[in-house]
């Protein structure tokens, strides 16, 4: 058992010196590429302060090992790019993020300083797995060569963030091209195109997409009967996308895969079905649901009882009064999370129900 151990690590090294593999350093391809980018993108191999727009304080003496620099990660194995976090500053998304919205939402630059993307300067990067380019003032492509000029070489690409820029609804397009995306952010754009529902159609030709973000988007009000042909996603955020008065699930019904749903600071008064048959509903996956910041009241929990295998159910900032009868929750035999801060609830009354899941 050792000898073989042995005679296989012998093997993966001399796999990595034919290949002129070391660990002193990334690609010199993509170590010039990145110079190239860092014009654009700043953030690349320097110190940024901890506010979301703070400036550049200090530059690091640049190491000619890429893999080293500030926000670029690199495969272990390789030494490629797998990933480029060349956000305004980077910050992962946290849960408070996905449970609250914001009012007048706007995380772009303030300096209107507008800017049009070359994306032939990600072309070395062909192991490239996610890249974030949030709250860039992008707002096009030079020569309207867009993502699509990236579909035959990035073929690794996973999670692409493009929010908080100043893309129209065109983009849709080439983004459609991109077809190993699996996380796709464009939260915070300027779609209002003549046709911006079509556009997202075409989005429908990512097969492997599983998390799309489509929040601060007045039109989206009707979009989410129109996306019937999403079966792979299993998280939608339509957060501040203008849903007002009574929302049907079944619009949702086609998402057979979803098991997180976000419509926080929309204007819902009821959110329910329609009709209800069992065997016909197919968001029996589904396990978080976000609806804080709505207009909603305590009959919400009778309409939502379809959906028993809720396990999260975010209510925050919205019009539930009086006590919350526990028998009302017994639908939801699996929850286990229940927020409802700001709201005005009295009192909980309880019942012999089978919540014992309930932590929150």
């Amino acid at each position: 058992m050792e000898y073989w151990k042995w005679l296989k690590m012998v093997v993966v090294a001399l796999i990595m010196l034919g290949e002129g593999w070391s660990n002193e350093g990334c690609l010199e391809e993509e170590r010039l590429a990145l110079f190239q980018l860092k014009p654009f993108f700043p953030s690349i191999d320097s110190r940024i302060d901890g506010s979301m727009y703070g400036p550049i304080i200090e530059e690091k003496e640049t190491s000619s090992d890429c893999c080293e620099w500030e926000n670029i990660e690199c495969s272990s194995i390789t030494g490629r790019v797998t990933h480029l976090f060349l956000n305004l500053a980077y910050t992962p998304p946290t849960s408070y993020d996905l449970v609250y919205s914001y009012d007048s939402y706007d995380r772009r630059t303030g300096n209107n300083e507008y800017w049009y993307l070359n994306t032939s300067l990600f072309l070395p990067f062909e192991e490239l797995q996610s890249l974030f380019l949030s709250g860039n003032s992008i707002v096009g492509f030079v020569d309207n060569q867009g993502f699509e000029k990236l579909s035959s070489k990035l073929n690794k690409l996973e999670i692409l963030d493009l929010s908080d820029n100043y893309f129209n609804d065109s983009i849709l397009t080439s983004l459609s091209k991109l077809s190993s995306l699996k996380s796709l952010n464009l939260a915070g754009n300027n779609f209002i195109g003549s046709n911006p529902i079509d556009g997202l159609k075409r989005l429908s030709k990512l097969k492997n997409l599983e998390i799309l973000d489509l929040s601060h988007h007045n039109y989206i009000a009707n979009i989410s009967s129109q996306l019937n042909d999403f079966s792979s996603l299993k998280s939608l955020r339509l957060q501040d996308c203008g849903l007002v008065g009574s929302i049907d699930m079944l619009e949702f019904n086609s998402f057979i895969n979803l098991k997180e749903l976000y419509l926080g600071s929309n204007q819902i008064e009821s959110l329910g079905f329609s009709s209800y048959d069992k065997e016909q509903l197919r968001l029996n996956k589904l396990e978080v649901l976000g609806i804080s910041e709505n207009l909603l009241n305590s009959s919400v929990f009778s309409s939502l009882s379809p959906l028993s295998n809720l396990k999260s159910l975010y209510l925050i900032s919205n019009n539930l009064e009086g006590p919350i009868h526990m028998k009302d929750l017994n639908a939801f035999s699996y929850l286990e999370k229940l927020i409802l801060l700001n709201n005005k609830v009295t009192e909980f009354v309880p019942s012999q129900g089978i919540l014992n899941n309930l932590i929150d």
